[in-house]
This record gives C-alpha cells, structure tokens and sequence, in this order.
C-alpha cells in the first residue's frame, strides 16, 4: 500500500475446489467487517471472489488472500501458484480480452472497482492484488449535507407534525397519535379498529405496482400517496413504513406520515453517485459494472452472467433467474450458478405460489429458513439452500422474470439484501427483456424458413 501504514492483517490459504470462492468471500467480508470497513466490503468481496476464482477453478492451484488494513483503505493480495499462467497484458496498455475469459473478467473488474491494483510475480508464484480507499466520510454520521442559507431551506408549518400510525397484522389501525388527528381529521376514537386501506388513496395500478397491502408487509417502505380526510378532501402525504414485532412475536407496520410539501422531513437522501475525480478508468454505468462491459450478445450469456454476478454481490451459495412465460402465469429457469443446473434448467413454476405473501413473484421476498416453510420456493428443494431472497425483472409493469439469491446457512439475508438486489433487477431487466425478444424473433424466423 505504498507508504501507508499496516495497522493489521489477516491471510488463509484456500485449496482448489469450486467451493473455496464461497469460503474465501467469506473470509475477506468478515475480515472487512471486523475492522469497520463496511464501506468497501462489497467491491472486495466481488473482486475476491473473481481472482480465487481464477486461481483454485481455472490455474487449478490453491490460493492465497491477504488482507491489509491502513488508516486510508485495505489492499487485498489473491496468489496462485502457477506462475507460467499468463496475464492479458499489451504492450502499450492493458488489454482484458473476452470479459467470457474468467481472467479477463478479474482485471476488468479490478479496473472498474478498485483505487489501484496490478500483478506481481516472485520465483514461485504470482499474485494479483487490488486496493479499495475508504470514501471521506464524517465518523458516526451516516448521511449529512452542507450548510445552507436561511432561503435555500424547505419549507414547513410553523410547527411540523408527523403522524404515528400503527396498523396490526390484520391491516387494522391500532394506533392514532394527535398530529394524525389534527392533520386528518379523524379522532383515534372514529379510526381504530378500521382497516387502514379505507383511508388509503393508492397511486398504483393493481397487478403492476406494489399495492398498499402489499406495501404493509415489507420490513421498510418509503413513498407518497393520498389520505382521506374528515372533510372528504384527499391529503397527499410522504410516508416511511416500518415492519416490528411486539415482545409476544406479533408484527406490526408502523407508518410515519407528513404532508407531501413537507416530506424532506422524513425523506431518505438520495446517495450521489461516486466522485471520478481520482481516476478516469471507473465506469459510471452500473449496468456495466454489475454485468461487465461489453455485455454478452446472446441471451444465455446475459443471463449467466446475471446469475454469477447476483452470486458473488451477496455472497451466497446459489443463484438463479427465471423467465416468465409469454402468458406470465409461469416462470421458466433460466439460468443457475451453484444448482444442478442440468436438472433444473427450463423447470417451470408458477407466478402464483399459494396465497401468503410469499407466494408471489411479483413481490420482493426474504425467507430466513426455508426449512420452517417447505416447498415455498420449489426450486431449490432438496438443494441444501436455506436462506433465500427473490426479486422481480418488470418491464412497464409487466413481470418478465425473478431473479434470485440463496444461501446454505439460516437467516443470511435481510430486506437491505432485497432492496439491493432490486436495484440490480431494475438495471438489468430492460437488457433482459430486449434480449428475450431477440431470442422469439429468431426462433419464429427459424420456423418460417423450415415451414
């Protein structure tokens, strides 16, 4: 790392099966997590995950990871112990290949991810190494913005009032603090006990957005729709939604509610997107960055790099995607990574699972262990996977596919795992689609030129 100071360091040796890029990502996120560099621990992880890769899958030798830790950043070493492998080197600048050759797609990552990185060889082996430096962050403070003029403020009542709404499992309102009262104009006598949706003006079109029923059931959501007054009139409000329990295990969803003119008090702040002020080889598209740049042509490819991707973004065992069937009412197998892919490609299942939350795929879904809830996602019965987080490919509002997550251990996987994922789903869905369509349009072709 240059002149910076070492302040710790951690190293294992991983022998040369597929499974030790799954152990060695666990290692570097734990090693990253364990010194307070949560900041970085995602690009690590990946970039990991790609160089172990190449050494214990496709050099076929046992790889070394060393971890190191200064006050500005960790650097992160991955060595093999076949030297004569070569590296795609030019001459006159760095020329990655294929991004389909498994080295090439290492060092093309490391290019689009890390502050700075190179090879290095000894006698005996070589190693790739990468450097990740921490953002310019205020210590304990998880979001802050500048100073500004009196003018430049948002504007508010003289006093703001938040409503604390609180509805129980059956979507009945159980709590209505005085600010509900005062901006509503219904008193906590009149509304508790109702259903929460007899309030509730929902912006969204049925069966193509989340719905306010919906809505209710995910540990957090944040957004705006319309209340309705005492006096008839529709109150536009800005809302944050928080799944609980009680100390007896019953759930909850708590709701902050502001007026939609004031929602900068409760709304979450947009992150800026990553400075380049420091390197001028990042790439800004995070469709490249997620997928690799270029993208495969062919559909298969696309699909096979999503899944490895998704894989290695939430270190886990297993991921798969799913493409909905022309009709939508199934979903088809796609492409896995870490599943009997042989077994389980082209296997379909229904959109419509059963009638609990979780049984549709057209809603984000976290399940902590699939063991207390057998057969809620088919495919991976009887794989070993037990925690597992699914999200939906939509194109307009349509469900074009379900792309997800799973891991062997319990309890891995969060609603920010979820959000996370969505995020990726979102950016890719559109590429997906395009290349779904492709794939009908050639295959119609071929059977008028056989007909």
């Amino acid at each position: 790392m240059g002149s910076a100071v070492i302040t710790a360091r951690a190293a294992a040796t991983f022998e040369p099966v597929g499974r030790s890029v799954a152990t060695a990502r666990a290692f570097v996120r734990d090693t990253l997590q364990g010194w307070g560099y949560n900041d970085v621990v995602d690009d690590a992880v990946v970039l990991t995950s790609e160089l172990v890769t190449n050494a214990v899958v496709h050099a076929g030798t046992a790889a070394d990871v060393l971890c190191l830790r200064s006050g500005d950043g960790v650097r992160v070493e991955v060595a093999d112990h076949y030297p004569e492998r070569e590296v795609p080197l030019q001459s006159n600048g760095v020329d990655f290949g294929s991004p389909d050759r498994e080295n090439g797609r290492g060092l093309l990552l490391c290019a689009a991810l890390a502050s700075r990185w190179g090879v290095e060889y000894s006698p005996t082996r070589k190693h790739v190494w990468f450097q990740l430096d921490l953002p310019d962050r205020p210590v304990g403070i998880r979001s802050a913005g500048p100073v500004l003029p009196t003018s430049l403020l948002p504007v508010t009542d003289q006093r703001v009032r938040v409503a604390v709404v609180q509805i129980d499992s059956t979507g009945a309102i159980s709590a209505w603090n005085d600010d509900a009262a005062y901006v509503f104009g219904h008193t906590a006598e009149q509304v508790i006990g109702k259903q929460f949706t007899d309030f509730v003006a929902w912006p969204h079109t049925p069966g193509t957005n989340t719905g306010i029923a919906d809505a209710l059931q995910l540990s957090r959501w944040e957004g705006s729709y319309g209340i309705r007054g005492a006096d008839g009139r529709t109150i536009a409000v800005y809302s944050s939604h928080l799944r609980v329990r009680d100390t007896d295990g019953e759930p909850s969803t708590v709701c902050l509610l502001v007026r939609d003119d004031e929602r900068a008090v409760l709304q979450s702040p947009v992150r800026a997107p990553v400075s380049d002020t420091s390197s001028d080889h990042r790439t800004a598209d995070p469709f490249e960055v997620f997928i690799g740049s270029p993208a495969p042509d062919d559909l298969d490819g696309l699909l096979q790099r999503t899944v490895e991707r998704a894989r290695d973004m939430l270190d886990a065992d297993a991921a798969f995607l799913l493409l909905a069937t022309d009709d939508e009412t199934e979903l088809e197998v796609r492409a896995t990574t870490g599943l009997p892919s042989a077994r389980q490609r082209f296997a379909r299942v229904p959109v419509e699972a059963g009638t609990g939350r979780y049984g549709s795929a057209r809603m984000p879904a976290v399940h902590e262990d699939l063991t207390a809830v057998p057969g809620a996602v088919p495919l991976l019965t009887d794989t070993g996977m037990r925690s597992v987080v699914t999200v939906p490919l939509k194109v307009e509002g349509r469900l074009t596919g379900s792309l997800g997550v799973a891991a062997e251990a319990a309890g891995r996987y969060t609603n920010e795992e979820a959000l996370r994922l969505q995020f990726a789903a979102d950016r890719i869905a559109l590429a997906v689609e395009s290349a779904r369509l492709g794939e009908l349009e050639r295959l119609r072709r071929g059977s008028l030129s056989f007909l």
